[in-house]
Order: C-alpha cells, then structure tokens, then sequence
C-alpha cells in the first residue's frame, strides 16, 4: 500500500495489524514518486484508490504498465470518479459504476 497522508497511513497500519497479516507492505509517500521509481517487483493484483481530483491520476494506468508493475494474467483495479475515462486505453477490460463509484479494469 501506498499512501500520502500519514492519517490514513496509519490507519492502513492498524488494520493490518489487526488482521495479523505481514502480507501487506506499507509505503508512506506520493505515489508517483513510487511509480517512477518503482524497484523491479511485479504483482498479481493492483488497487488503486486515490482522490477523484488527485492531478495526474489519468496517468495511473501508463505508468503501472511502463514500469511492468502487473504480472502477466493480473488485474489492475483503479477506483474514480465519473469524469475519468478509461476505455481507450490499450489494457482497459471493463468498467463498473455503483453510484458516483466507478472502476476500471485492466489487464
């Protein structure tokens, strides 16, 4: 997990250790920072949360795909609000919408 604001951080920390689980590693800062720089790990399975108005958050599915951060056969899940739009994009699979909810597939 990664996350900037150090409120949420921590309460992402006190979840996990709640449910005992070492399976998540929590990463205190900017995302794209990450991204950018991201060590050579790649995942099954990527879930993306950030604010709706977050700046440069249509750029998310570039640079997780550039940085070849999803294993062959993952997902990638990326929540946003109604304005954003996915579907052009080469690895786009699907999009969801509960409400102002929506979320885009990729793979």
């Amino acid at each position: 997990a990664i996350e900037k604001n150090n409120a949420h951080a921590s309460f992402i920390a006190k979840v996990a250790k709640e449910l005992k689980t070492d399976a998540l590693a929590l990463i205190r800062g900017d995302v794209f920072r990450y991204l950018n720089s991201a060590p050579k790990q790649s995942f099954d399975f990527i879930f993306a949360d950030p604010p709706y108005e977050l700046q440069g958050l249509e750029t998310l599915p570039n640079l997780i795909f550039e940085n070849n951060l999803l294993k062959e056969g993952g997902l990638f899940v990326l929540e946003h609000g109604k304005k954003n739009n996915f579907e052009n994009h080469p690895n786009f699979v699907e999009r969801r919408v509960y409400g102002s909810v929506n979320f885009s597939i990729f793979k």
